[in-house]
């Protein structure tokens, strides 16, 4: 994760800036790290630690794609410095590491098209601080592409939400019934 702190020119004063450690922790738990492409719940080609862009290649993750652990990371260096330049496009209130480590994973998780779907770019931006924005990362996404609702990415967003609120890492929610 070094390599996304060189990426970032600190005159540039980004809005949205995150704990690179918390969300290295966030994407290690939630995605996983796997060596060979592999379908996830939505029926995406996957490689890495939840990578669907071969960046190599510069193409599509395809089925055979494999990975090293230290090309995976470069690759989340590269997708979270996207969505850096992303998520500061269109989140113009200043957030805390902690807040913007939850954005980002969102984001990283769900897409930028998928995030501006959402009231949290406007919420954010009126007040980060907002008990209605925790409500609204809880509630949104829980379906992959393909319409299942998935408990893994509503523990994902318990995670997010409780990051943001509290600063705190936590991965142990009980099973919704």
């Amino acid at each position: 994760m070094g390599q996304l702190r060189q990426a970032i020119k600190p005159h540039l004063m980004p809005n949205v800036l995150p704990d690179f450690q918390k969300l290295a922790a966030i994407k290690e738990h939630f995605e996983g790290f796997k060596t060979i492409a592999y379908k996830d719940s939505g029926n995406v080609w996957t490689v890495g630690y939840g990578s669907t862009f071969n960046h190599a290649q510069k193409r599509k993750v395809q089925e055979g794609d494999t990975i090293t652990k230290e090309t995976a990371i470069s690759w989340m260096a590269i997708d979270v410095d996207n969505i850096l330049k992303q998520a500061n496009q269109y989140i113009k209130t200043q957030l805390n590491p902690d807040q913007s480590a939850a954005i980002v994973d969102m984001i990283y998780n769900r897409g930028i098209g998928n995030f501006l779907k959402t009231n949290l770019d406007e919420l954010i931006n009126g007040n980060p601080f907002d008990p209605l924005i925790p409500k609204e990362i809880e509630s949104t996404g829980l379906k992959d592409r393909l319409g299942n609702l998935l408990w893994g990415l509503k523990r994902r967003r318990l995670a997010e939400s409780h990051l943001y609120q509290t600063g705190q890492l936590k991965f142990d929610w009980p099973r919704w019934k």
